[in-house]
């Protein structure tokens, strides 16, 4: 594939190096002896590497705690088109996490990506920013495109885990108007009481040239108007021209077969989590019910006991809907949630799930049937 070669292209290609992972559409069964079979190589190297700069969440971060890889589809429990596998161009991401003094591994360090699907949609969205004839934006209950990985615990598409790296397997993400295509990371590191001591957040980018080569040349993308994207890298209002050799990355691959890319963060002041000693993750559901206060108004009360420090996700859905839902951390111990139900939520009962995940990347869902008073 002939490519031009653009200023920040350029100097994105003298910042990183290629991946060796590609998804390849039409020969899956053929990727995974590639991937069973490929050297799992240290993310470790042995010179500083350059501080990553931060850049912020964005308006589209939810706390979904979804340990996985594959991250193309909508989970089975999403309240929401449960199952359905979003269309685009195969991507394969690996992402090391470095100490940029050393260019040490980083373990232990869970690393979520959430970006926007080919249309240029997020999941789990009441309503957000769209264009170029993308129709429906809300995505509420679903929650395709988003997951997290723990370095150097989990293995994903390898055949074993590779110190300070993670890897993902997802699509090119769409463009929507006002940004460069661009994917969120965030890393989080925690103490050894499970407590959240590293909460970084930056973006990956591609070059105009690899972006415009994708929505260009493949379905879905190209049946957008404009099909390439608007906003270039060049006047994207997040990426900053110092952080174009760390945060533009180049792929390899191609539109038929997919492609790869390797993106590298160094921190700095941040040491390897010691994942060995983990316990496993206890948390029991008490009890769950809907109080009805004198004026009218309703909240689902939940009972909730763990044995660590914990991020709790909890959500009421029913026939697919999303009623309510509310993300916090919750210390070792007995803890009462509350909720509050909207006005025109209708009696009946509904589903609760209550997603816990703690600082080894352990976690556990629990579910419970509960019935809401007129």
């Amino acid at each position: 594939m002939e490519r031009r070669i653009t200023r920040r292209q350029a100097l994105g290609a003298a910042g990183s190096a290629g991946a060796a992972l590609l998804v390849t559409p039409r020969a899956l069964a053929a990727l995974g002896e590639l991937v069973a079979t490929a050297p799992a190589a240290a993310a470790t190297t042995t010179a500083a590497v350059a501080v990553t700069p931060s850049m912020t969440e964005g308006p589209y971060w939810i706390e979904e705690v979804l340990r996985r890889f594959d991250v193309r589809g909508n989970t089975a429990s999403a309240t929401s088109s449960a199952g359905i596998v979003q269309s685009g161009v195969p991507l394969s991401l690996r992402i090391n996490v470095l100490d940029a003094a050393n260019g040490g591994a980083i373990n232990g360090a869970h690393v979520d990506i959430w970006h926007a699907n080919a249309y240029g949609l997020y999941s789990d969205e009441g309503s957000q920013q769209t264009g170029g004839g993308t129709a429906e934006s809300n995505t509420s209950g679903q929650n395709f495109l988003r997951g997290y990985q723990v370095t150097g615990v989990d293995s994903g598409a390898l055949p074993a885990p590779v110190a300070g790296q993670v890897n993902f397997k997802t699509i090119w993400p769409g463009w929507y108007s006002g940004r460069a295509i661009h994917i969120h990371v965030r890393v989080r590191i925690y103490d050894p009481s499970g407590r959240v001591a590293t909460n970084y957040t930056t973006q990956i980018f591609f070059s105009d040239a690899d972006n415009d080569t994708v929505l260009s040349g493949a379905a879905p993308y190209n049946t957008r108007s404009p099909k390439t994207d608007p906003t270039t890298d060049e006047n994207d209002n997040v990426l900053t021209p110092s952080a174009d050799a760390t945060n533009i990355v180049p792929v390899t691959g191609s539109v038929a077969d997919g492609f790869a890319a390797t993106f590298t963060i160094g921190l700095t002041g941040v040491a390897s989590t010691d994942t060995s000693s983990a316990e496993a993750l206890s948390a029991t559901l008490s009890s769950a019910h809907v109080t009805k206060t004198k004026n009218g108004n309703r909240s689902l009360v939940i009972a909730v006991k763990t044995n660590e420090t914990v991020t709790a996700r909890a959500s009421l859905a029913r026939a697919g809907k999303t009623l309510a839902k509310a993300t916090g951390q919750l210390t070792a111990g007995t803890h009462t949630l509350k909720m509050s139900l909207a006005g025109g939520v209708a009696a009946g009962s509904a589903t609760l799930k209550l997603t816990v995940a703690d600082a080894f990347g352990n976690t556990r869902t629990l579910t419970k049937m509960v019935t809401v008073p007129t």
